[in-house]
């Protein structure tokens, strides 16, 4: 089998919950934020253009099937998620090796993430997502006193780059994430096999 994550508006999370039961493919989706090459929801008036929202509420999807269902997996996608506009979201193919696309994800301190999303900004990565997860390192949490605090508050960013990018990315996540205590977090890079775009239907990041 191969996985399947997908990146939508949150209001066709449902629909596309519904569609993908229907069709018999195994899935699970949460909430995330996120944002497209445009840098979020932007204003554009008659003597100013400004970013409103820099990330939008999205649904995401992992979902499993057989690699003959890729196609079919994928068109139901356009079919339940396109609307044209920017903000349709992402397809991705994970796991398998081959392509110049990966997938970056890193775990950092929630305190952390609007200096790395400033960052990552000025030097052009504007598309992500986002969202808050828990977890711990290998010191197996924090211990105050006679507590020991084993779930701790983290970030989780997603960002999908070019080979040529991945070292780029990787420098401002450490740099400006990292403080030098124990739960920094970690950065880990996947392999992509395809991207497609809903908005335009297209393969390609």
């Amino acid at each position: 089998m191969v996985e399947v994550l997908a990146i939508v508006r949150k209001e066709k999370t449902p629909a596309l919950s519904r569609a993908l039961i229907e069709g018999g493919f195994l899935h699970v989706y949460w909430s995330v934020k996120g944002r497209g090459k445009e840098g979020g929801l932007r204003y554009k008036g008659l003597f100013r253009d400004k970013v409103v929202m820099s990330l939008i509420p999205k649904g995401a999807f992992s979902i499993w099937c057989e690699e003959d269902e890729v196609e079919k997996l994928v068109n139901l996608i356009f079919e339940v998620t396109h609307t044209g506009a920017y903000g349709d979201g992402k397809i991705f193919l994970l796991g398998k090796e081959g392509s110049d696309v990966k997938m970056i994800k890193a775990i950092i301190r929630p305190e952390k993430v609007y200096d790395v999303i400033k960052a990552l900004e000025k030097k052009g990565f504007k598309a992500m997502t986002m969202w808050d997860v828990v977890g711990r390192g290998k010191e197996g949490g924090v211990v105050v006193g006679e507590t020991t605090y084993d779930e701790l508050a983290k970030t989780m960013l997603m960002i999908a780059v070019h080979d040529e990018d991945v070292d780029k990315v990787i420098k401002i996540l450490t740099d400006k994430a990292r403080t030098g205590a124990y739960g920094d977090g970690k950065v880990f890079v996947c392999d992509i096999s395809k991207v497609w775009t809903i908005r335009t239907k297209s393969e390609g990041l």
